[in-house]
């Protein structure tokens, strides 16, 4: 694909980076000489220094043969903008990452008088295909894994019906131990296992140790007892003391409530924390320093099942979730708004550090789907993808077996799913046109698993 990205800052390069890995033909324009100086030295990638809100500059960029343009500059206008003129000059598909909730959905006109028709105005009347709003991935994650038994995020497939959970092994469950040995409760397949070394595609007789992310596949109502293999469950939190009282907070604060779970918000800004008391009914909202001990202690952290920072400093909200977790905190969950944070936040023990910038890089990049896919995700460190293909007709793989379908080595499916029935582990089985096959596949391997669907 011919893809466009106006904007090079952490969204703009993160997702070029994932795109070049994947073979796509990639343009970055910002008009910030050390952003684009940054993309230069790290990736190979055309590069424009200009505003790609002027139309000369998304003409210069060829903006007429381009698949997909996405708009990721700091300006929620600016993209909008720059979405309508790519619209207008050929471009195929639009995405814009905004940052507010009013630009993220439809709203309609007024009428001209009470009998009169009003219009519907949605995002593609204005030339944007697709609106990612950054916050909202951040506040939908943290609640997933808030309302879930395991700490962890989870990418579904089929609907909903397959999923690819990661568990991070813990002492004294199923490390130590052959896979081929382990006595699975029920049908699964080990997509890959993330070390300190890197991600791999395990062979049958690799041994888990102590520490190891493993990723394993499923169908989704039997993902829950799986897991108990690899780390102790704990219950979905039933309270939770959030950080911060910015967009993410005041979203997963609703989210929680909707679910009825008890929240507290602190909030370090007087002003702030009056304005979010009076705006979410029925949540406790405190002023006071997420960083002060015996504030934490005060407030009832202790007691709480989860805490969740989500300030905007990327500091404060490793230090305070790890004061909060020696508080006795059973499960929190930190907000890094530089991605390059994640690895130091879980390295001294934060349990999950939700990056808004690489959501939406990654979510943007699951639309620059492989011939034949309908949904990507990618796995640990993003050297490895799960992508879900449906099976045409005149497919090379349709009627052939798993195991002779000429996957390459190194590459493997994980389930088919048939008339909404999962088939795992799916060796034997014979592809018919229609299944959905989630193949998992090193970058590299992905253009020759395209072709057998293709």
């Amino acid at each position: 694909m011919y893809i466009i990205i106006a904007g090079a800052g952490v969204v703009g390069f993160n997702i070029a980076s994932l795109l070049v890995q994947e073979n796509h033909q990639v343009v970055v324009i910002d008009r910030s000489e050390k952003a684009i100086e940054n993309v230069r030295r790290q990736l190979d990638v055309a590069t424009i220094l200009n505003n790609a809100a002027i139309p000369k500059t998304i003409i210069e960029a060829e903006i007429h043969r381009a698949d997909l343009i996405i708009a990721v500059t700091d300006s929620d206008e600016t993209n909008m903008i720059i979405c309508l003129i790519a619209k207008e000059l050929g471009a195929r598909m639009t995405i814009a990452r905004v940052r507010s909730p009013e630009y993220s959905s439809y709203f309609i006109s007024p009428a001209t008088d009470p009998s009169a028709p009003r219009k519907v105005i949605r995002p593609k009347t204005f030339g944007v295909d697709l609106f990612i709003n950054p916050v909202v991935e951040a506040s939908k994650e943290i609640i997933d894994i808030l309302s879930s038994f395991y700490p962890s995020p989870v990418d579904n497939f089929a609907n909903g019906i397959v999923q690819i959970r990661e568990f991070r092994t813990e002492k004294g469950m199923a490390i130590d131990k052959p896979l081929n040995k382990l006595n699975f409760p029920r049908p699964c397949v080990i997509a890959a296992i993330l070390r300190a070394e890197g991600i791999f595609i395990p062979a049958a007789d690799e041994i888990i140790k102590e520490g190891d992310r493993v990723y394993l596949i499923a169908a989704a109502e039997f993902m829950d007892q799986l897991g108990e293999l690899f780390v102790q469950p704990k219950r979905p939190a039933s309270s939770v003391v959030i950080l911060g009282g910015g967009r993410v907070g005041c979203l997963v604060a609703e989210g929680l409530r909707e679910r009825r779970i008890p929240v507290k918000i602190i909030e370090k800004n007087e002003d702030r924390s009056q304005e979010i008391a009076g705006r979410l009914e029925g949540t406790a909202v405190v002023q006071g320093d997420g960083t002060d001990r015996d504030f934490l202690i005060e407030q009832g952290v202790p007691l709480a099942d989860a805490f969740v920072a989500s300030t905007e400093s990327d500091e404060v909200n490793i230090l305070s979730g790890l004061l909060a977790k020696s508080l006795g905190i059973s499960r929190n969950l930190v907000l890094v708004n530089n991605p390059w944070n994640i690895p130091l936040a879980e390295a001294v023990g934060v349990d999950v550090a939700a990056s808004p910038p690489l959501l939406t890089a990654r979510r943007i990049a699951r639309f620059a789907l492989h011939g034949g896919a309908i949904s990507v995700a990618m796995l640990g460190g993003e050297q490895i993808q799960a992508i879900e293909f449906v099976t045409g007709p005149t497919a090379p793989i349709a009627q052939r077996s798993i195991k002779e379908a000429g996957l390459p080595k190194g590459a493997i499916c994980g389930a088919v799913v048939r008339n909404n029935t999962v088939i795992i582990p799916p060796d034997d089985s014979t592809v018919q046109p229609g299944d959905h096959l989630i193949v998992i596949s090193p970058l590299a391997l992905i253009p020759a698993v395209e072709k057998l669907f293709t």
